[in-house]
């Protein structure tokens, strides 16, 4: 079983680490650049990030499937549970990069409207719950706290769906520091390679394999200063992938600890949110809390800002430590 996951790190590794700088000359060449990021009064000075090449999770996703469809046929690896996982990937990487074009072509700091973007992400998960359904896959949801399992095929889908759309988009909005999402994805997806091991899910393992090495030579290029940014194409595929990895292993709650710090993020906006339209104050300088950190620290000493290695060392240890937490118990 090791030399599953050995040779899918070491091709993802080596097939991106090769892929993405011809992606990114080619990207800057057509200018398919980050555009000026907004800058309001509380917000970190972005701006120096304009015309950094976007759109790289491109490069890493087409890296993992290819892989998957190669090294899955000869290392006789191929599994339903896995193509579920990967087809999940695939369909939220489409949407992204749709996103993406948008934001680039159409000069505008947003992609989708919310109501549209919605519908498409929810097709996509549908799409996925069909495809979990022709396998014979179990519709069954292990509750937490000694309760009972729930059987309840029209349940669980709109579990799936809520799971698939909602961890996609709380990775999305994880992806605001050069390296952030991309070192938080390496310890989630390094998670799930565990959880399949334990299970004997050859699949599975060759799949996250794959993402983890590909993750890895694309943070060679990620990290702080970043010379290219995955793009919603990317973080939204990123999220689903964790999503459906914690589905068809049916670990499905194990992601509000290995996914802590997307959770955190997606909590603090939607905490920001309220408390701004019932009271018209803000509990945090900005949203989402990373940025709050960047701009003033763990004090919100605006005077004392952190760099982007402070915050992303920050959340990645969270990250870590919820992963490590879930093992612990569970």
């Amino acid at each position: 079983m090791m030399w599953i996951v050995f040779v899918g790190l070491l091709v993802g590794l080596a097939a991106t680490v090769f892929v993405v700088p011809a992606l990114r000359d080619w990207f800057k060449k057509k200018k398919i650049e980050q555009l000026v990021m907004r800058s309001g009064e509380n917000e970190p000075d972005h701006a120096a990030k304009a015309g950094t090449p976007t759109m790289g999770g491109a490069g890493f996703i087409a890296v993992v499937i290819i892989g998957y469809a190669i090294l899955g046929f000869f290392m006789k690896a191929y599994d339903v549970t896995a193509l579920v996982v990967l087809l999940a990937i695939f369909l939220y990487a489409v949407v992204g990069g749709f996103d993406d074009s948008i934001k680039i072509f159409n000069h505008r700091d947003e992609g989708f409207r919310f109501l549209p973007k919605l519908s498409v992400e929810i097709l996509a998960a549908i799409l996925g719950v069909v495809l979990l359904h022709m396998s014979g896959f179990e519709f069954s949801l292990v509750m937490p706290f000694g309760l009972p399992t729930l059987h309840n095929a029209f349940f669980y889908t709109i579990f799936v769906i809520i799971w698939l759309v909602g961890w996609s988009n709380a990775t999305n909005l994880t992806d605001g520091l050069d390296g952030l999402a991309t070192g938080l994805a390496i310890i989630a997806y390094g998670s799930y390679l565990i959880i399949a091991m334990q299970q004997a899910n050859s699949g599975v393992m060759l799949l996250d394999a794959l993402m983890i090495g590909a993750l890895v030579g694309f943070f060679v290029f990620n990290h702080y200063p970043a010379s290219i940014f995955m793009g919603d194409t990317g973080s939204l595929a990123l999220g689903a992938g964790l999503a459906m990895n914690a589905i068809v292993l049916h670990k499905e709650w194990s992601i509000l600890l290995i996914g802590v710090v997307f959770m955190i993020d997606t909590l603090s906006v939607i905490i920001q949110i309220t408390s701004f339209r019932l009271t018209g104050k803000r509990i945090f300088l900005i949203t989402p809390i990373h940025h709050s950190v960047e701009k003033g620290g763990l004090t919100g000493n605006v005077e004392k800002p952190w760099n982007e290695w402070q915050v992303d060392a920050l959340f990645w240890s969270v990250g870590l430590l919820g992963s490590v937490l879930y093992f612990i118990l569970f």
